[in-house]
Order: structure tokens, then sequence, then C-alpha cells
């Protein structure tokens, strides 16, 4: 009874403090980085995941058919994954995303889409904002040479 009564106490005390706890921050899974400006021929996008059947799964979803074939899933430990979603400037992109479709508008314009699962945020970047997030992005995947190859071809076709 008396151990029953003490933590009802400790809980009604601490319970104002819980309130303030901070919210636990997404932990995204799979990053798809896609080059939605004007093009003279196909750019692949990137697809960056912890695991290869999520990002195979992102890969059918959000590719035609006569797309996928250039589209390679690049698996990445989840601190690697956390490392790049974390980016000040991603992240601050990501948070204030949408949940819209938006359309391109520039002809620079990068789609970063971050997914938990088969739950996503999708925004539209314009040329200077992208070609900051994917300088940062390349030095965080410095260790994964074909990956910042994929990157870089993504890069050459944002000019700010």
């Amino acid at each position: 009874m008396r151990a029953t009564l003490a933590v009802a106490v400790l809980l009604t005390l601490a319970s104002p403090y819980l309130a303030f706890a901070e919210s636990p921050r997404t932990s995204y899974t799979t990053l798809v980085v896609e080059f939605v400006g004007e093009m003279d021929r196909p750019v692949p996008p990137v697809v960056i995941s912890t695991l290869s059947e999520e990002g195979e799964w992102y890969k059918q979803r959000l590719f035609r058919k006569q797309l996928r074939f250039l589209v390679q899933v690049n698996v990445v430990s989840a601190t690697t994954l956390n490392e790049i979603t974390e980016l000040p400037l991603l992240k601050h992109a990501l948070e204030s995303a949408k949940p819209s479709d938006e359309e391109p508008r520039t002809t620079q314009n990068v789609r970063f889409t971050a997914g938990v699962g088969h739950d996503r945020a999708q925004i539209i970047v314009g040329a200077q904002t992208s070609a900051k997030i994917l300088k940062d992005i390349a030095s965080v995947v410095a260790k994964y040479p074909t990956l910042k190859n994929e990157l870089r071809e993504i890069e050459t076709h944002v000019k700010p």
C-alpha cells in the first residue's frame, strides 16, 4: 500500500516536468534525391536507405518503369543516414515540408523525399539551397564513393 502511494506521489510530482520533455525526433530510413529541373539528358535519381528492401520500395513507387533501370539503391548505415538528414539546411527544409506534390519553381530544382517505412515527406528546393545541401551530403558520404559520384551527377545540373 505504501509503495503504491509513493509511486502515485512521485508521478504526480514529476508529471509537469514530463510534459516538457522533448518529443522524439524522426530518424529517417530512406532519402531520395532527384533533380527535377530542366535537363538535356536524364539525371539518375539517388536512393539512400538503411534497408535495401525499403530502398527498392521507394524506387518502385516514385519512378516510372522506363526510369527505374537508372536508379541504384545505396545502402548506408543508420548513423550515416541520420547524419545526412540532420544537416541543418536539409533538416529545416524537411521539418517545414507540407503534404503536397509541388511543381518545380525554377529550372534548377532538386526534390528530396525522406521516409520512415512508407510514410514520407517530400520537398522541392531551389538551386542555391540544393547546391549547399548536396555539398554537405557529399562530405558525409565520403566513404561511399559510388554514392558520392551519383550525388555529384545531380550537383553538376544545379547552377545557383
